[in-house]
């Protein structure tokens, strides 16, 4: 499989994660905790693959109705539950209002695509580089401070087991068996979240996208071979 074949197979943001049964408990606490660090980078990453947020485009507007100025946001709002990347639904209350919207939707480059009973649909404009460029440092925001926190659950887990040790609740040997454990525990987490952060750079950049490193570059295409065999990257 080449290279270009193996980008193509990535399927945007998922958690691959599959956590193994783990009989010490200090183990098991640490991944669980892990994996709930990746499933909120997640969560962040999607609120930020929306490059244009059309949600507030009528809030400030002033429009003359019979003579008398009104805001268009009481009157006119961007359903959220029906607007999606490609789309963005207009819901109004009264058809006087519909040059005013169109007005908006030029403005802020919304297609019309079709209408329904009091309901507008329309494609959103391409987003420019510098639209993608933003997204795509906030990403890198949020996979440093998902870093963080996996190895603050790391460091956390450490003190418990020392502390354990201190108190002679736990032996040396398994005190250092759990650390050494929890350590590569950490750096699988790690690669998992480098893996993550790219299909989300990659979902957003297009043909914009590039690699920061080799580095990076290998560790994710390793990753997109892993888990196009085996669909998870047990841990």
């Amino acid at each position: 499989m080449s290279e270009e074949q193996v980008e193509q197979s990535s399927t945007g943001l998922k958690n691959v994660v599959r956590l193994s049964e783990e009989e010490n408990s200090y183990i098991a606490s640490a991944k669980e905790r892990m994996n709930d660090v990746i499933e909120l980078f997640i969560t962040n990453s999607e609120g930020s693959i929306t490059l244009n947020d059309f949600s507030q485009i009528f809030k400030t507007v002033t429009v003359w109705i019979k003579f008398r100025p009104r805001k268009l946001g009481q009157y006119v709002e961007v359903m959220k539950e029906r607007t999606t990347a490609d789309n963005v639904c207009v819901r109004y209350g009264d058809e006087i209002y519909v040059p005013h919207i169109k007005e908006v939707l030029k403005e802020h480059r919304l297609k019309i695509t079709s209408t329904e009973p009091n309901i507008i649909n329309c494609k959103p404009p391409r987003p420019s580089d510098q639209d993608i460029e933003i997204a795509i440092q906030k990403i890198k925001v949020l996979a440093n401070t998902a870093r963080n926190s996996l190895r603050q659950v790391k460091a956390d887990s450490i003190q418990r087991l020392q502390a354990a040790l201190k108190n002679e609740y736990l032996e040396a040997k398994d005190v250092k068996h759990a650390i050494t454990n929890i350590e590569k525990v950490e750096e699988k987490f790690s690669a998992v979240l480098t893996y993550t952060q790219l299909e989300a750079e990659k979902k957003l950049g297009g043909k914009l996208f590039r690699y920061d490193s080799q580095e990076s570059k290998d560790l994710h295409l390793a990753l997109i071979r892993r888990v196009k065999k085996n669909t998870y990257v047990e841990i």
